[in-house]
């Protein structure tokens, strides 16, 4: 088995991530009501999400985005999701009992709102997984009890959620462990990009990279936001959108000892044992390129209202992560519609870590069979690959045997 991954990824989702493992989170982004929610948001200017550039490409995603947000497809997509995500928790907990080193805790997820409103949509958030099916525990604690759990909260909070069994992991020290644990264990691991997948003789694939070609029984394109130029190499095309978010890591006085999200500002925060890490942002279009100062503002501008002490005061990253984002929320997990033994694993968006045990799974079980599982179904590449598609150049992570 190789794995092609280059040593650093300019724009990688996996370094600038919150590194929540959260399935109670598992909803769908669109739903009902979300024209209103969105335009609301835009006119108050509290809108976490933005448009750098659009596109014909952007256009028909967003469309297909809205259309997706009907309750039927939005209950769907939820059960879809949480049935890939619950056995995540046990799959990183596994991996430490297995010797990888990177950091780990359990100390759920605190979802603080300042208005009632915010109150109201995490509720409904944790209401509408228990509905699907999420097994998880959580209180729901006024003012008083939120702030003697958090007392790093600000004066003017309204009340929070609790979800008592969600996790989160340090994803840089993850990705290090889990290519160190691979190496051990006889896998080629190269650090070279990969920008296309091409049929080679006998069914067999070639994977060309930058540091030459690579022949494969197999292919896993499973490279994020760069999976759609990859794919799009063998004329399928899939409506990846990135959807860019930013974060700063930085040590403070008095930080949150758990993870937080902040409901209004839509804000991720989360306590590492080197520093504290804000999240945010869901930036469609145009990637761009760095982290801007001002980016790094506003995503600390957004956070400040809720924290009583915490502000940035020696920051030690900076971080622009581009989501691989669909428009149904729902990952694309399968082999590709007649290229047998090219597999798609992307589209995970703002769940990557949750998902990604399961889709682990899911991709080993197809591969070994041939077939998707039950719960595979409702991730197929057949629901969005479209005949024609251009070729693209992209620096990506593709594994193949």
């Amino acid at each position: 088995m190789t794995v092609v991954s280059p040593d650093a990824t300019a724009a990688a989702s996996t370094p600038a991530s919150a590194g929540w493992v959260v399935p109670v989170l598992s909803a769908p982004l669109a739903g009902p009501g979300l024209i209103r929610h969105s335009v609301g948001q835009l006119l108050r200017g509290e809108a976490s999400f933005s448009f750098t550039g659009m596109s014909p490409a952007l256009a028909r995603w967003l469309s297909s985005f809205v259309r997706s947000g009907s309750a039927p497809r939005f209950r769907a997509g939820l059960r879809a999701n949480l049935d890939l995500a619950l056995t995540s928790q046990a799959a990183y907990h596994a991996l430490r009992s297995d010797g990888l080193d990177f950091e780990l805790h359990h100390d759920g997820l605190v979802m603080v709102a300042r208005t009632g409103a915010g109150l109201h949509a995490a509720s409904a958030l944790v209401e509408g997984a228990a509905a699907a099916g999420y097994p998880g525990k959580s209180d729901l604690l006024d003012p008083g009890a939120l702030l003697e759990l958090v007392p790093a909260l600000a004066d003017g909070v309204v009340g929070g959620i609790h979800a008592r069994d969600e996790l989160h992991v340090h994803p840089a020290q993850l990705n290090d462990a889990l290519l160190d644990d691979v190496r051990s264990r006889g896998v080629r691991v190269l650090g070279s990009s990969a920008h296309a997948v091409v049929p080679a003789t006998g069914g067999r694939w070639t994977v060309l990279t930058s540091g030459g070609p690579i022949p494969a029984d197999k292919v896993v394109v499973a490279a994020g936001y760069w999976s759609r130029d990859i794919i799009a190499s063998l004329g399928v095309r899939l409506p990846l959108q990135s959807a860019a978010g930013v974060s700063i890591t930085a040590t403070g006085p008095e930080p949150p000892s758990v993870p937080l999200k902040l409901v209004e500002a839509n804000v991720a925060v989360t306590p590492f044992d080197g520093g504290v890490r804000l999240a945010g942002g869901f930036a469609l279009g145009l990637p761009p390129r760095r982290v801007s100062p001002r980016q790094i503002r506003k995503v600390v501008a957004a956070a400040t209202p809720y924290l009583r002490s915490w502000k940035p005061t020696r920051v030690s990253a900076t971080h622009v992560g581009l989501r691989p984002a669909t428009p149904d929320s729902l990952p694309i997990v399968g082999e590709l519609p007649g290229h047998r033994g090219v597999f798609a694993a992307t589209g995970h968006g703002m769940l990557g870590l949750t998902l990604a045990p399961g889709t682990a799974a899911e991709i080993q079980h197809q591969i070994a069979t041939g077939e998707p599982t039950e719960v595979g179904v409702a991730f197929g590449v057949g629901r969005f690959a479209q005949a024609r598609a251009g070729t693209a150049r992209a620096t990506s992570s593709v594994i193949g045997s």
